[in-house]
């Protein structure tokens, strides 16, 4: 191998100099140029010393001034110009010898964060359905992450990844999170593999969101005699967003964190008969989701939360959403002497 790790090297296409801080195999290496790393080919990179003394280094007289006339410099056009291109998943693929032929050993991920925003995420991978990997952190704007290496067999796991990103500043204007599924598959990786090698680059890259989405607008407040005449019972089917638009619930003002939180729909919703079963549901779930951010936000130490037994939806959906809230340590649906099995116990970390 002709370079090792901390050698100095000079970029050959922008003539940037940095430092070897990995070697990926044979062919190439993950290099840092001003506190950013990334993988080049070694035909990309050279030593910087004939570079060096090569350079012609033109020396300039300083003009002399007259005392009171200062030389102004333009400033704005040594402005760094920052982008807001999104969230990407980068897949560097790390090759090995097969007999004659190169073939895919495993494949490194990871994450760029190409927005003005700092940002934590929650990361999993599952494989075959089961949880493999889970990692909580933090990435910066305009920097990367490392996120994991996947052996290439993993591929027939079925692979999914599992991203939910929240603002560290939040801002009035945007969503709290936003969350996205990758999914691998295994033909189409194979054909971008081959075309990765056809053009001589190093890593694939997948767009996962262009811009942090904004908050949803809020539905405008129905006049009173507006409401009177609105009977609920024509809400009718359909999504929750749609289902909680049209249905009367409590204003945010009034809500205050709680310790126990009943959910049964007469203890939400008084003019609740009638309702259909999703229009019930959207109302609980809307319910809880609230409660659950005062609970996170009051940094309460637990939470619980009264669901009752019946066909098991509304405890479904709760659980589905405290496994994908980092702030969750841990839940337990067990027997309680005064709820029976219909409620569950939420812990925060």
């Amino acid at each position: 191998m002709k370079y090792q790790k901390g050698d100095n090297i000079l970029l050959l296409s922008s003539k940037e100099e940095g430092t070897v801080v990995d070697i990926v195999n044979d062919n190439m290496v993950m290099i840092e140029v001003k506190g950013t790393s990334f993988p080049v080919y070694l035909d990309q990179i050279d030593f910087p010393y004939f570079h060096r003394f090569t350079q012609q280094k033109l020396v300039k007289e300083k003009p002399k001034l007259i005392p009171g006339d200062e030389i102004k410099v333009d400033r704005s056009k040594y402005e760094v110009f920052k982008t807001d291109k999104g969230m990407f998943l980068s897949v560097l693929p790390v090759y090995q010898m097969d007999g004659y032929d190169e073939t895919v050993k495993l494949m490194k991920f990871h994450l760029f964060n190409d927005t003005p925003h700092a940002m934590r995420f929650y990361f999993q991978i599952w494989l075959n359905n089961q949880l493999d990997l889970e990692i909580k952190n933090e990435i910066h704007p305009y920097n990367h992450f490392y996120l994991a290496d996947l052996i290439f067999e993993s591929l027939n796991d079925n692979p999914r990844f599992e991203f939910t990103f929240f603002l560290k500043e939040p801002q009035p204007k945007l969503a709290t999170s936003v969350k996205k599924t990758w999914k691998i598959k295994p033909k189409q990786m194979f054909v971008q593999l081959e075309q990765l090698r056809t053009k001589a680059e190093a890593t694939i890259t997948y767009p996962l969101f262009d811009k942090f989405p904004e908050k949803d607008p809020e539905p405008p407040a129905p006049a009173e005699q507006a409401k009177k005449k609105a009977p609920i019972a024509t809400v009718g089917s359909g999504n929750f967003a749609s289902l909680l638009s049209k249905i009367q619930l409590q204003p945010e003002t009034s809500l205050e964190p709680k310790q126990e939180v009943d959910l049964h729909i007469e203890a939400l919703e008084k003019n609740w008969k009638g309702l259909s079963n999703i229009a019930i549901l959207a109302i609980q779930l809307n319910a809880f989701q609230r409660y659950l951010e005062l609970a996170i936000s009051h940094h309460q130490h637990n939470l619980i939360v009264i669901h009752g037994i019946g066909k098991g939806k509304l405890k479904d959906e709760i659980h589905q959403i405290l496994k994908q809230t980092p702030e969750v340590a841990s839940f337990v649906n067990q027997y309680h002497a005064k709820y029976g099995y219909g409620a569950t116990e939420i812990t925060f970390r």
